[in-house]
């Protein structure tokens, strides 16, 4: 090959690779066009098949990496550009291998039927290695997320969870790619398989989906809950000259929702501007309580020594009193905690001078009972909705809703809060139960149990973040034990053990080529 063809090539896969990555980030917010999510990886299968080698093929599995992960998280750049960096470097490695695998089959010629199944399985195994890797992992922006704005495509997720469904979006993507490949590569009937395998999965999902919406609601009974979201600068969070008018936007909102009556009010992440445990100012808070004879969740720190800080959910019942706390189990590496410290401690100085805590973990989950035994719930904490253990335990603990306060005024007006947004909405079809948000710049409202948006706090334009107010809706109390709290969660390994099986019988090909 000449020189100039090379560059050619090089440039081709490039452009290809870097398309797939802007139409996958296009999937998610924002716009948030989830539609594209099932032909996004096409344009990437072409790069790989123009591939001669393993090399070009990595290569252009960075391209695709650093593009989604670039423009997708780019909301990282609001508090460390580093991190942004360093994040989307450690997530390309992921995609890298994707590629690699992509193109590992391709060059052993495998039937198409293994080629697709292959693929797929690839995908769903990248994304739980770059989900489930202690410290690192993160189940953000996985390719099922990117279908949560249509109820009625995300209703299989009740068996099988996300994986799933970004397992049947990747073999459509695949499927779509053979479609396109040279007509002498083609056998007889083949376009017509391919093409009846993708619009049987998508039929087959609205099918199961419209059933699954269509079946009529009966609520147990309703509890009248409200959200507050006092879009709290992050800027002036924690200043202690900002501390009494924080107080008194929360003081006021309470008071505004109350008049609605709400069997409970509900506070963001951290909204109590101090440690709940040891600060004077909360006795006003449990005097709030009382004036309004309505139990409050409030998020606030709990203190025990200088090194021993809890990031925790408090509730209160009508009367002040404490009827226990939830301390975070999972905290934000570089965020809450210094993760590794004998490697990263030359970040500890830089954290701190972002205002970053050294937090302790909490140790287990805390199923909240109060009013009545049959009202229990279980809070997460700013991306606890992220890991399908935390939310699967509390529905199997009974948990009748579950509760998410959060504070993502760190990342701006961005596609953050939104991506954010995504998770809880998939944690609430695969369990079953209904999610109530609490966000201190949103995305704030309530999600039913089947992911439908029951209602967001807005402001005068209709703007979701950054935005001051409350909202208070009577949530239905329908609870569902799902196939996939009964074994559907399972899935991806499931996933990863078939691969492991193909992978054995793709090495012997190889071998004997």
């Amino acid at each position: 090959m000449n020189k100039r063809a090379f560059s050619l090539g090089l440039r081709s896969r490039a452009f290809l690779a870097a398309s797939s990555g802007i139409l996958l980030t296009l999937s998610y917010p924002h716009p948030a066009w989830g539609f594209l999510a099932w032909v996004a990886l096409v344009p990437l299968f072409f790069a790989i098949r123009k591939a001669e080698t393993l090399a070009q093929a990595a290569r252009a599995g960075v391209v695709f990496g650093l593009v989604f992960f670039g423009l997708s998280m780019h909301w990282l750049t609001h508090v460390a550009p580093a991190g942004w960096i360093l994040w989307t470097l450690m997530q390309t490695v992921y995609l890298t291998g994707f590629t690699c695998l992509a193109y590992a089959v391709r060059k052993a010629q495998a039937p198409l039927w293994f080629r697709v199944l292959w693929v797929a399985l690839a995908w769903t195994v990248i994304e739980i290695l770059r989900s489930e890797v202690p410290i690192f992992g993160m189940e953000w922006n996985l390719l099922g997320y990117s279908q949560a704005p249509y109820p009625v495509m995300i209703q299989s997720a009740s068996i099988w969870g996300a994986y799933g469904l970004g397992f049947l979006i990747a073999i459509v993507n695949v499927c779509v790619f053979e479609l396109f490949a040279p007509k002498k590569l083609r056998k007889r009937g083949v376009p017509a398989a391919l093409f009846a395998v993708s619009v049987g999965i998508l039929i087959g999902l609205m099918v199961y989906g419209d059933r699954r919406l269509g079946r009529e609601e009966k609520p147990e009974e309703y509890l009248r809950v409200s959200v507050l979201q006092g879009n709290i600068p992050q800027s002036v969070k924690w200043e202690l000259m900002a501390k009494e008018k924080i107080l008194e936007i929360y003081i006021k909102l309470t008071q505004l929702a109350a008049v609605k009556q709400p069997d409970l009010i509900i506070w963001p992440e951290a909204a109590f501007p101090g440690y709940f445990n040891g600060d004077v100012a909360a006795a006003r808070i449990t005097q709030l309580a009382k004036e309004v004879q309505t139990p409050l969740l409030i998020g606030a720190l709990y203190w025990v020594t200088e090194k021993e800080v809890y990031n925790s959910a408090y509730l209160l019942d009508k009367n002040g009193v404490g009827l226990g706390r939830y301390d975070k189990l999972r905290l934000v590496p570089f965020g809450e905690f210094i993760p590794l410290k004998p490697i990263f401690f030359w970040l500890t100085p830089i954290a701190e001078s972002l205002g970053i805590s050294d937090f302790s973990a909490g140790t287990v989950p805390v199923l909240f009972r109060w009013a009545r035994e049959d009202w229990p719930f279980g809070v997460l904490i700013c991306f606890e909705d992220v890991f399908t253990d935390l939310s699967r335990e509390y529905a199997d603990r009974g948990a009748k809703f579950l509760t998410v306060i959060t504070n993502d005024a760190w990342f701006g007006k961005t596609g953050s809060p939104f991506q954010h947004f995504q998770a809880s909405v998939f944690r609430a079809v695969e369990n079953g139960v209904a999610v109530v948000r609490a966000g201190n710049t949103g995305v704030s409202g309530f999600i039913s149990r089947r992911g439908e948006l029951l209602a967001t706090v807005r402001g005068e334009k209709g703007g979701e973040i950054f935005e001051l107010g409350h909202e208070t809706l009577d949530l239905p109390l329908a609870t569902e034990t799902t196939f996939y709290r009964r074994g559907g969660f399972l899935f991806p390994y499931v996933a990863a053990a078939l691969f492991l099986i193909l992978a054995v019988f793709l090495r012997r090909k190889l071998a004997n080529e």
